[in-house]
């Protein structure tokens, strides 16, 4: 309890400050797109999903997206963040990396 008292103390402090990351999964979608994304910590791996029906649509590694830990989704841009925080844009439908790092 102390704990949770003082992250809310700090926290309206200016001192902590919550994370971008949105978690593992994220739903995207347009006009033409329903899209489920899943970032796999483990597989170091983005795939994304028909939101409709649940097939897999495609699997992007680390060579495409670069490492992949969570996913967040930010003013309607997506980024990739790996384990030591950095972000990569994604490019949204063509899935291709926007920038190597936002600030």
């Amino acid at each position: 309890m102390l704990a949770g008292l003082l992250v809310i103390v700090l926290g309206g402090l200016g001192l902590v400050r919550p994370p971008l990351v949105s978690g593992s999964l994220v739903r995207w979608h347009d006009t033409s797109h329903d899209w489920l994304l899943v970032a796999d910590d483990q597989a170091n791996q983005l795939t994304v999903y028909d939101a409709v029906n649940g097939r897999p649509l495609q699997r992007l590694d680390a060579k495409v997206v670069g490492d992949v830990a969570a996913l967040a989704q930010r003013d309607g841009r997506l980024f990739v963040i790996d384990d030591d925080g950095t972000r990569k844009e994604l490019r949204l439908p063509q899935l291709q990396r926007v920038a190597a790092n936002v600030p």
